[in-house]
């Protein structure tokens, strides 16, 4: 498998002198998984990666959603595969309660939001719920999803190609003390207490034994705000620890950090970890081959 970063930023698109060498796109991962192609979420990201799609002349790709909060799907009214004549994309995500996936596309494309309507696309749209923990293969790659704690309906994965793994946990405060799913209710502390370890013990699962763990490490320990859902590179780290991950790539930055400041937040991870696991922090145009 070989994954490319071409969106690594949290919350909304930045763009400075300043974040040159990380970049300052949202979400989007590309995976190749043999003649499968995959991206990971539809941020602003998701426009080179479409024309970088188009020049090698790939017209059919999964998007796999982990959920529709802006910052991971803004970027799609942008996609170059979106308007090219015989081009098609599956998006496939977790169903939610009450909100069909191709509605909340289609309302995000009607004016006064965009002034090209979805059903003006080109390309074959195809929507699919996918079911939590089952592992389906699509095209060449096994794929799991579960849901994660993060406020809304989110989910992560882990792609499995040809003996090599990778997990994306993006948004969510693995090891937080709250309950942030907001459509699991609990009548009871107890109840909240097993539903928020049910949700740590699935992201565990889908990173077990990966050869990379992409992960949210939006917060800062000194940062962190427990009810906005996102984790820290300590929780990257010890989930990757429990999990048994080779690598961790850190994720989702926060906007305002700078390329120095991450630089420096690496190093001092670097140094924690002390060479025994390996760590790398995510910018775009960064390329991992397994």
């Amino acid at each position: 498998m070989k994954i490319t970063f071409w969106g690594v930023r949290g919350s909304f698109p930045v763009s400075s002198p300043d974040y040159l060498k990380y970049g300052g796109n949202t979400p989007c991962v590309e995976v190749e998984a043999g003649a499968t192609t995959f991206l990971l979420d539809a941020g602003t990201g998701i426009r080179a990666a479409g024309q970088a799609l188009l020049e090698r002349g790939a017209t059919r790709v999964d998007i796999l959603l982990s959920h529709p909060h802006w910052d991971h799907v803004q970027g799609f009214p942008h996609c170059p595969l979106l308007f090219c004549e015989g081009a098609g994309i599956t998006i496939r995500s977790l169903p939610r309660p009450g909100r069909d996936l191709r509605e909340i596309f289609d309302a995000q494309q009607r004016p006064p939001f965009f002034p090209i309507p979805l059903d003006r696309a080109k390309a074959e749209l195809t929507f699919a719920d996918l079911t939590e923990g089952q592992a389906q293969q699509i095209g060449a790659a096994t794929v799991t999803c579960h849901r994660l704690n993060h406020p809304g309906v989110v989910g992560g994965f882990r792609i499995e190609h040809d003996g090599a793994a990778v997990a994306y946990i993006c948004d969510a405060d693995v090891y937080g003390d709250l309950l942030l799913a907001d459509d699991l209710p609990a009548a009871s502390a107890a109840t909240r207490e097993r539903r928020r370890q049910d949700l740590q013990d699935r992201a565990r699962d889908l990173s077990h034994r990966v050869d990379l763990l992409v992960c949210d490490t939006f917060f800062l320990p000194e940062e962190y705000q427990p009810d906005w859902g996102h984790s820290r590179p300590d929780d990257a780290i010890q989930l990757a620890r429990a999990a048994g991950a080779r690598c961790v790539a850190l994720f989702h930055h926060r906007p305002g950090r700078t390329d120095s400041q991450l630089d420096a937040l690496l190093e001092r991870y670097r140094a924690q970890v002390d060479g025994q696991l390996e760590l790398v922090a995510a910018r775009e145009g960064m390329q991992v081959t397994l």
